[in-house]
This record gives C-alpha cells, sequence and structure tokens, in this order.
C-alpha cells in the first residue's frame, strides 16, 4: 500500500542557508506527525515544499506514490490540505464562501450546490461559528478566522491535512475542542495529520510520531514514545522540560523553574 506522503532524499532551505538535508519521511493512514524545532529551523518551509508551493533544492516527494510534480493544483488538492500559519480572509465576501472554497478541488459545477452549502455549513457549526456563516470574512477576529480555515480543511476532506500551527490565537477551550475534532476527523478515521507546534505538551499528547528539526540540517523522525521525551526534545528546545504522571497518561512541560 503506498504512502500518504512519502519523502526521500529531500534537501530544503533558502539561498545559501541550508535547513534540512536528506530527509527521508513517510506518513502512513492513522498516523499524526507532529514536527518541533527551534525557530527558523525549517518547520513552516517544510510544509510549502511537501505541498508544492516552494520547490526543494532536491528529492523527492510522492503522494500515494504519484510524484508531486505530476499533480496539477486540483489533483494536489484532492491529496493534501494545507492550513498556513498566518490566516487570511482572502477575497471571500462572507465566511460561509471562504469555507465552501474548500471544495474547489472536487467541484463539477461553478455554482454551489445544496450539498455542498449543508457540508460548509456543518463544517462552521463544528467549529462553533454556525452564527457567522453570513458574516463578512475580514471581520473574523484571529481565533474565528483560524476556526474557519480549519472547518475549510473538513470540507476539503484530505487524506492528509498539514497545519502550520493550527492552535494560533485559540483560547484553552477551543484548542481542545479543535484538537479533538482533528483527531476524530483525520487519525481516527484511517487518514493522517501533520501538524507544526512549538509546545511539547502537545506532541506527547496527540503525536503518534515526531519529526525533530535541528536547522543545521540535522534531522530525527520516529514513533513519538521515543522522541517526545524531556530528555530528547531539551537540547533542541534549548529549555528544561518535567514529565509528570497523571492517571490519564504522563505529561510534558516546560520546567519554568530551571535556569
Amino acid at each position: 500500500m503506498n504512502a500518504l506522503l512519502e519523502a526521500c532524499g529531500l534537501h530544503i532551505g533558502h539561498p545559501g542557508r541550508p535547513l534540512v538535508q536528506d530527509l527521508h519521511l513517510r506518513i502512513e493512514p492513522g498516523q499524526c506527525w507532529v514536527v518541533l524545532g527551534p525557530n527558523g529551523a525549517g518547520k513552516s518551509t517544510l510544509l510549502r515544499v511537501l505541498t508544492g508551493l516552494t520547490a526543494p533544492f532536491s528529492g523527492e516527494i510522492r503522494l500515494q506514490g504519484t510524484p508531486l510534480q505530476a499533480l496539477d493544483a486540483r489533483a494536489r488538492a484532492r491529496h493534501i490540505g494545507l492550513l498556513l500559519q498566518q490566516g487570511n480572509p482572502g477575497l471571500h465576501n462572507r465566511v460561509l464562501e471562504l469555507v465552501l472554497a474548500g471544495g474547489y478541488a472536487r467541484k463539477r459545477h461553478w455554482w454551489d450546490t445544496q450539498e455542498e452549502m449543508a457540508t460548509a455549513r456543518a463544517a462552521l457549526d463544528e467549529l462553533g461559528l454556525a452564527a457567522l456563516a453570513e458574516q463578512a470574512a475580514e471581520t473574523l477576529s484571529g481565533g474565528e478566522l483560524r476556526r474557519a480555515e480549519i472547518a475549510r480543511l473538513l470540507v476539503q476532506d484530505p487524506p492528509l491535512a498539514l497545519l502550520d500551527e493550527p492552535l494560533n490565537h485559540l483560547d484553552i477551550g477551543q484548542q481542545v475542542t479543535v484538537m479533538s475534532l482533528l483527531r476524530r476527523r483525520f487519525v481516527n478515521a484511517r487518514r493522517a495529520l501533520l501538524l507544526v507546534a512549538h509546545d511539547p505538551g502537545l506532541a506527547r499528547h496527540i503525536a503518534t510520531h515526531c519529526l525533530l528539526l535541528s536547522g543545521n540540517g540535522a534531522w530525527e523522525a520516529g514513533p513519538a514514545a521515543e522522541l517526545a521525551t524531556a530528555q530528547r526534545l531539551a537540547p533542541l528546545l534549548g529549555r528544561a522540560l518535567r514529565e509528570f504522571d497523571t492517571p490519564s497518561g504522563s505529561l510534558l512541560a516546560i520546567d519554568w523553574d530551571a535556569d
């Protein structure tokens, strides 16, 4: 069975500044990958490369066995979804239109069908935004826009979703709701997620696998049980970490009292 995404010998970075060298990555159905590393390590650049928005220096990317460069934009959108770090309401007049845009890759008509409208409204309802469907997209707060873009991703319904800091602008309650929703709609449904994050606790809580980027070209990839530990992450993040045992499992957090 083909992986949802496979990267082989991938070299990425900026002119004169290599970030990740000879990366090999294989994402299977049912997995949740969390990408961790210091600022400037290439996390966001990696997501843009994996979706074809930025070209790698070298290497190959395959989506379900098909080379990425062989797929046009619509075909890529049927394989993979992307949530960028910074939200943008774009040119959409209404929140509902922003969410409906997620169905672009599968549309057969220029108009929105009743079924498509119902799907978009259901996605808005799942994110607690049903009452804002007719509101101008540009009036949304940062947290509302984030949730609307995640609703758009649900409408797109790709086998694999790549999300760059998906919890930006969300309060604690919304963070829990969004992560539970993403896990249910992707990981539990035998699809897959790849998330860029700064919180090591998130990796411990939701990840099945981790990708650690150092920023000097080096990387590590493997099961979260092996990589999402205080010993492995503290040097990477430059802060002491502590592990706590709770009735629901162990937690990982920054040790704020450490020098």
